[in-house]
């Protein structure tokens, strides 16, 4: 979806470049929804990732335990009607 041009990649509903390899922001929201939008946020790069190419496939190291990470902190007590996460109650 995204447009690769000059070391960068852009978001195609905002926007937003970002650098291929350190995954900061080069531009932010440029676009008319973007700078609408883009006003109410701070600017935030993406996670990148050591790629490989290898023949006919391109193998990416990714953190397959970031989202459990992320989740660890952030739901405990979010939505959390039968008690914690532990087993014990509030």
């Amino acid at each position: 979806f995204g447009k690769v041009k000059g070391g960068t990649i852009s978001d195609p509903v905002l926007g937003t470049e970002f650098d291929l390899k350190t995954g900061d922001v080069v531009k932010w929201c440029p676009s008319g929804l973007g700078k609408l939008i883009g006003g109410i946020f701070d600017p935030v790069g993406v996670p990148v990732y050591p790629v490989q190419a290898k023949g006919k496939t391109v193998n990416v190291q990714v953190d397959v335990n970031y989202k459990a990470n992320f989740e660890a902190d952030y739901w405990s007590g979010i939505l959390d009607a039968q008690g914690k996460s532990n087993g014990k109650y509030y």
